[in-house]
């Protein structure tokens, strides 16, 4: 979330700055050369199946990293790629050349090298890359794969995951929810797929974080949280350049009818279900807005209280799409998908609270940082 840049660095980004970014890019056997990036950007989406994209620009003006054979640094076989974006502070009598503070936005594994040269100029390098979630979706089964009955449910995520990665960190819940019946992936199963629908039985997402750890989550409850992570309220020292707003009934969903059937035990089957209850929310299941519910069946869940607590969970997902918002601004590179920002413009309408469901990070310091917003809260609520 934002909170992982100071506010020395928030407060910075909201007037005139130095930007500092580079690209440090890392060899199958650790080897790690820095790249100053002169463009490109890091994508992050929280619903697709890919969180986080990367397309970099950097200059190699010697010629000495563009890729000779498949050995080379810059070649797609096992690199990564970790950017960095931040501020170099003013000169001060401790740092003449100004302080410099950076945050990470992601790890990626190298998928795509493209060289331009023209003549008399230093080549470009364009790269692009993926988050780990890509590695361990093409790392397919290829073999059938079971989940033992009474296997905890984390457990089972971080078995499948060790398949691709075996030294992976974990920022996970706990959990005593376990199989009540073997779970068999076939041949060519996407394994990633597996663990998405796992952690969503928990009423969870599942992501890799700008540090290379396995996050495994709720999603934020915009309704329990004290303050926004960030603000943008039209004034002096806003950040946001312009604003588009979108009313929509689709998708649409205001409430989750959950079935858990667990086989392998006498249990039947048990049912939960979870509405928007806010009345003053356009999509109040009680108001003119009518119920439209999405349908989930899940095998995991085998006692009233786990469905409803997972129907709960699932709900804060889908609601806030009837109300979008489409921002660009000044880049703050310490956002995460799943962010609270307050926005508050009087022209267009505008106060609440928002989640952030997508948004980049320019590499160059041009670059403005557009974000896609879903509304949960009236300002004030």
């Amino acid at each position: 979330m934002v909170q992982r840049a100071s506010a020395r660095l928030l407060s910075e980004i909201r007037r005139s700055h130095q930007v500092y970014s580079y690209v440090d890019v890392i060899s199958p056997t650790q080897e790690r050369t820095r790249l100053p990036a002169t463009g490109g950007d890091v994508s992050c989406d929280r619903t697709a199946a890919i969180r986080r994209t990367c397309k970099a620009t950097c200059v190699d003006p010697l010629g000495t990293l563009v890729p000779s054979g498949t050995t080379s640094l810059l070649t797609p076989y096992g690199t990564e790629l970790r950017p960095y974006r931040g501020v170099r502070y003013a000169p001060t009598p401790e740092h003449p050349k100004g302080e410099i503070e950076v945050l990470p936005l992601g790890v990626f594994r190298l998928a795509k090298v493209s060289i331009q040269e023209q003549t008399g100029g230093s080549p470009d390098i364009q790269l692009e890359a993926y988050d780990l979630s890509r590695t361990v979706a093409r790392d397919k089964f290829i073999s059938p794969y079971v989940i033992e009955t009474g296997t905890n449910i984390i457990d089972a995520i971080k078995s499948i995951l060790a398949r691709t990665f075996d030294d992976l960190s974990y920022d996970a819940i706990s959990t005593t929810r376990a199989t009540t019946a073997p779970r068999l992936y076939d041949v060519g199963d996407d394994p990633w797929d597996a663990v998405t629908v796992l952690a969503q039985s928990l009423g969870c997402d599942i992501y890799f974080d700008v540090e290379g750890w396995v996050v495994i989550a709720p999603p934020p409850d915009i309704d329990a949280l004290p303050s926004p992570d960030f603000q943008y309220i039209e004034g002096e020292r806003c950040t946001m350049l312009d604003l588009s707003r979108v009313l929509t009934d689709e998708p649409g969903f205001n409430g989750i009818v959950l079935t858990g059937e667990s086989p392998g035990d006498e249990l039947p089957a048990v049912r939960a279900v979870a509405w928007d209850e806010e009345p003053t929310s356009a999509t109040y299941h009680l108001g003119p807005y009518g119920q439209v519910p999405q349908f989930i069946t899940d095998q995991l869940i085998k006692t009233a209280e786990e469905a409803q607590a997972t129907a709960d969970q699932l709900l804060r997902n889908l609601l806030g799409f009837s109300s979008q918002l489409s921002i660009s601004g000044i880049v703050n590179p310490g956002f995460e998908a799943g962010a609270v920002v307050e926005v508050v413009r009087e022209r267009a309408h505008v106060s609440g609270l928002y989640a952030v469901d997508s948004f980049n990070i320019p590499l160059d310091a041009k670059g403005t940082q557009n974000l896609t917003l879903r509304q949960k809260r009236q300002g004030g609520g």
